[in-house]
């Protein structure tokens, strides 16, 4: 029995069994500590995740309206931090009973990021125009421990997760026209139909008016003074932070401009490899061709004056109408409003359709055309060019003279003709890639407290008809069409204007 007893004091077998149990209690606690750090871990991604989405969507809202950052927080709010949202971002960790849906979102806006710091806060939301770049911050969660516990920590406490984000936006596809818009008068497509009188003023006089024509440098490119005669689309991007004034005055541009109209003056001449400079297949204007013709008979009295295009001799270019022409032949005029001086550089769209039927179209109604607009009267008649486009005889005179003893006359007849029809250069004829000719993209600018070579707030970008060539005076009569599209007549997102939301950290 002694032996025994010996023998079960000497036994060191089951030595290390004290040992586990001296340690179990540390291994629980370490293995506790990796299962709540995990689920800490995971929520910090649930809601990083969620203030990433809530940024970039709050980004997209950030393009210089002055209602940007109230419409910043909505889009945010709505999409992704609504339980009534199908996108709403959830935790699936967090057990502090504020429910799966994370809601609760903070926005701080800034004026812009430089040197990886923010700009100037801006607090107050009447400075939405100002706003580059947001901060969104996910509100506290906590996660309750499972396990921790064992070595004396109850919960993770607040966690937080915040994101900035900015939109980058370029300009793309664009000639670098704008035309000066008061911000209160920019609304389409209501606009759509009315006249807009765009000035060329030297940069010496109020150049930055509304209704005042200037150009922008997008691309940092050298421009060729000639740029309203060339086709569009142009195929470059530029970053719209750097799109400034290009100030300076250029008498060369009505001139490329009215070759749009068949009006070729020199050096410009229609490429037809290109389009630059050509004219668009409806060219009606205040101007006439001269043709001359003589015709021999064995009566002193004349005959009928020969059709237009019947003729020996005629001019080379185009020579203006006479004032009794215009009231008998003339093309499209302009509001109403802009001849009493109601109207300064927007009109109503109130236009003498009935007179310019008269003149053209003998018969015809307003009544046919849905909005009555210039354009509208321009695209019907290009579906019948060879009946509703055709050349017309504006005025003629004759002389007469008997030759010599035979007894016949000789009547020289000098015809004043109207061609509809492009007569110097084949026209450019529009297509899903190719624009009517008579149509122009502009940039409309608010150009308030703009001088010099300045950045500009581009308000949006709007299709122009034009309705006549630019006068003497400097003047580009045109007619709003509505919002800029595609030559395919399809919406203009991201084809313009490129806006992408980006993360900034």
């Amino acid at each position: 029995m002694a032996g025994a007893s010996r023998n079960f004091a000497k036994d060191a077998a089951a030595a290390i069994s004290a040992l586990y149990a001296v340690a179990l209690l540390g291994l629980i606690a370490i293995a506790g500590i990796g299962l709540d750090y995990g689920r800490l871990v995971t929520m910090q991604s649930e809601l990083q995740n969620a203030a990433d989405q809530a940024a970039l969507a709050a980004a997209t809202q950030l393009n210089g309206a002055d209602d940007a950052m109230v419409r910043a927080r909505t889009a945010a709010n709505a999409a992704f931090a609504s339980a009534a949202s199908a996108y709403v971002n959830e935790t699936r960790v967090a057990n502090d009973g504020g429910g799966s849906a994370i809601t609760g979102l903070t926005f701080t806006f800034y004026d812009g990021y430089a040197n990886d710091q923010p700009g100037e806060l801006l607090a107050n939301d009447a400075d939405g125009a100002r706003a580059k770049v947001v901060r969104v911050t996910v509100n506290d969660r906590e996660v309750f421990y499972a396990l921790t516990p064992v070595v004396g920590a109850l919960s993770s406490g607040g966690v937080e997760a915040d994101a900035m984000a900015m939109l980058e936006r370029a300009v793309c596809n664009l000639p670098p026209i704008m035309v000066c818009i008061e911000r209160s008068d920019f609304f389409l497509p209501t606009l759509e139909g009315d006249g807009l009188r765009m000035r060329w003023l030297d940069s010496s006089v109020d150049a930055l008016a509304p209704g005042n024509v200037g150009f922008l440098d997008l691309y940092g490119t050298h421009d060729s003074q000639y740029e309203l005669g060339e086709n569009q689309p142009y195929g470059e991007c530029g970053a719209i932070e750097n799109v400034t004034t290009e100030p300076g005055f250029r008498a060369t541009e009505t001139r490329a401009l009215n070759t749009r109209f068949d009006i070729q003056s020199n050096p410009l001449s229609c490429d037809p490899s290109t389009g630059d400079f050509c004219p668009a297949q409806n060219v009606r204007a205040n101007s006439v061709l001269v043709e001359q013709s003589t015709i021999t008979t064995n009566s002193s009295t004349p005959p009928p004056p020969p059709t237009c295009g019947s003729y020996q001799n005629r001019s080379r270019s185009w020579e203006p109408m006479t004032q009794a022409e215009v009231a008998t032949a003339g093309t499209f005029t302009r509001d109403s409003c802009f001849d009493d001086g109601s109207c300064t550089y927007m009109g109503d769209g109130e236009w003498d359709i009935a007179g310019y039927l008269a003149r053209n179209h003998p018969g015809v109604s307003p009544a046919i055309f849905s909005q009555g607009s210039r354009y509208e009267v321009y695209r019907w008649e290009l579906e019948d060019p060879a009946n509703r486009m055709p050349p017309r005889l504006v005025s003629s005179t004759v002389e007469s003279r008997r030759r010599g003893n035979s007894g016949n006359y000789e009547h020289t007849f000098t015809n004043r003709c109207s061609y509809p029809q492009p007569q110097f250069a084949s026209p450019v004829v529009p297509s899903n890639t190719q624009k009517d000719r008579r149509l122009l993209s502009v940039a409309a600018v608010d150009c308030t407290g703009l001088t010099g070579r300045s950045a500009v707030n581009i308000l949006g970008w709007l299709d122009v008809f034009l309705t006549q060539p630019a006068d003497g005076s400097e003047t580009i009569h045109s007619e709003i069409v509505g919002p800029a599209l595609r030559p395919d007549n399809l919406p203009t997102f991201q084809y313009f204007g490129r806006n992408r939301a980006v993360l900034i950290r």
